[in-house]
């Protein structure tokens, strides 16, 4: 999480469970790229707790943590929404619709982290949140680029799951931009991360 390295591992903690639950009790593999999404951001609130701990006395380690958390955040995230929702979609031409998704998801992603990887900066403690410099030609374009393949995808979905957890995504981005600005990175992969818990609830067969 955002605000403490206790509160990141224990964030990684729940979520790493709710997402193994999950995957025991989703039967159907197809559905596993879904059930899976809470480990996943376990994983990375695990990274973001480790980066308060590098912050605090290990600064060799910070920037090396900074590249992992940030390669989910700005490069994965964009990239595996979209692909999951293709692949769980039924419906051809909502499945053509995704594929655009797809593409743009990768696109948005790709120079997201180029950018930073061109012109890295270490994550730093701003408003007692983490603050991720992220150097980019348009940044507020390739922002919202970055919530409309996120968010869109599963809005264009027929999945009701999808379009819930997208709305709350969308809800959570409006809520963090108000009050967090400065350190939407890092609040909003917080959010997100709590809110992958509903996907526990999803069907264990299609």
């Amino acid at each position: 999480m955002c605000f403490s390295a206790t509160a990141s591992f224990t964030a990684s903690a729940v979520l790493g469970a709710i997402g193994t639950a999950s995957l025991i009790k989703t039967k159907d593999r197809k559905l596993w790229p879904l059930a899976i999404v809470p480990v996943i951001f376990a994983i990375q609130q695990f990274i973001e707790g480790l980066l308060w701990l590098s912050l605090n006395g290990h600064p060799e380690f910070t920037l090396p943590l900074t590249h992992l958390f940030l390669f989910f955040a700005l490069l994965f995230w964009p990239v595996y929404f979209p692909i999951v929702a293709f692949l769980l979609e039924p419906n051809k031409i909502r499945k053509i619709i995704l594929s655009v998704f797809c593409a743009g998801g990768a696109a948005v992603g790709v120079l997201f982290y180029i950018s930073f990887w061109l012109h890295p900066a270490s994550a730093q403690v701003v408003n007692q949140c983490l603050y991720y410099p992220t150097p980019v030609t348009f940044p507020i374009l390739l922002g919202y680029l970055y919530v409309l393949v996120t968010v869109g995808s599963g809005a264009v979905s027929s999945r009701p799951i999808f379009k819930i957890f997208s709305l709350l995504i969308l809800i959570s981005s409006l809520i963090t931009w108000i009050v967090y600005s400065f350190n939407f990175i890092s609040v909003w992969c917080f959010f997100a991360a709590i809110i992958s818990a509903i996907l526990y609830f999803y069907p264990q067969k299609q």
